[in-house]
């Protein structure tokens, strides 16, 4: 049974990936600004601005590249779309074991109404042993469900942080050293 909760939830998902597909953005880009009128020859030459080396990016572009200037990574690009598609993955697994959990928890209803009553006074006969059965399948993708929905938020938080406090011109180095008294493993870098 699918709940009105889950379906203004899933409405206002299904909205975002909407907005954010059809290329909606959250400020003004140069197509959108307001056109003046066309000044003087004479006037454009001393007033034009100096050319910028920072090329104009979308708000979309700040999922990978955060807020920091300088060339993307390819290192960076790797770990924080690993860590989007993990989320993306882990969501829709989630989305689907809570359907099936409704699913689950329509048949166990169903056999409860089609079941004679007090079916379960006694709790060792088959009947009752198949609803207890359906009963845990239901709680069981019910939980796997809202994990795999934590677990994806978790990691498009994590993807989020990386592409914004990793800086984009400095990647992380590793450092391994092995000597006489073991192993030290050391990571440099601006993050």
């Amino acid at each position: 049974m699918v709940r009105k909760s889950m379906l203004r939830r899933l409405a206002a998902l299904t909205a975002a990936m909407l907005l954010w597909v059809t290329g909606a953005r959250a400020e003004p880009t140069a197509a959108s600004e307001p056109v003046r009128a066309a000044p003087s020859t004479a006037t454009q030459a001393s007033t034009a601005p100096a050319p910028s080396k920072s090329s104009s990016t979308s708000f979309s572009d700040r999922f990978f590249r955060g807020t920091t200037p300088g060339e993307l990574p390819t290192e960076k690009i790797a770990l924080v779309a690993t860590l989007y598609v993990g989320a993306a993955t882990s969501v829709g697994v989630g989305i689907a074991a809570l359907v099936s959990a409704g699913s689950k928890h329509n048949d166990a209803e169903s056999f409860k109404h089609s079941a004679p009553q007090n079916f379960c006074d006694d709790l060792a006969s088959s009947t009752c042993a198949t609803y207890r059965r359906l009963l845990d399948v239901e709680l069981s993708r019910r939980e796997t469900g809202m994990a795999l929905l934590g677990v994806g938020g978790l990691l498009a938080l994590g993807g989020a942080l990386t592409a914004e406090l990793w800086h984009n011109d400095q990647a992380p180095e590793l450092a391994v050293d092995v000597n006489a008294t073991g192993l030290s493993l050391g990571l440099h870098g601006r993050f």
